[in-house]
């Protein structure tokens, strides 16, 4: 029997975007890629996989995304150092977009208070 605490702790897990949950095989099988893929990502340094206790890569949902991102690229014949250079860019600018959402928050401005003198 799953205990209360246990079964949020894994609805949390469930719900975590950054939880390393796929393996390389069953992430390259969603993806509809091959496992060497995913490796090139990794080498490339757009993706930086958990690793199990065993060293087997585990990739999250939120890295997933970024391969997806990767592949449609690939797909329009772009090469893979500028699709992977575009998706890391991508990536840090919407970090940064979601951190400005967060300081406007937190300060109680917002982008039309900043925009009048």
């Amino acid at each position: 029997m799953i205990r209360p605490q246990d079964e949020q702790g894994m609805q949390d897990k469930l719900d975590d975007q950054d939880y390393p949950a796929y393996t390389i095989g069953l992430a390259a099988d969603l993806l509809s890629v091959q496992p060497a893929f995913l490796r090139s990502l990794d080498a490339a340094g757009l993706l930086t996989p958990d690793r199990s206790a065993g060293g087997q890569r585990r990739y999250s949902r939120a890295e997933l995304t970024l391969a997806i991102r990767v592949r449609e690229l690939l797909d329009q014949n772009m090469p893979l150092a500028a699709a992977t250079r575009i998706v890391s860019l991508e990536h840090q600018l919407a970090a940064a977009h979601r951190r400005i959402a967060h300081l406007e928050q937190t300060t109680g401005d917002s982008r039309s208070d900043l925009s009048e003198p």
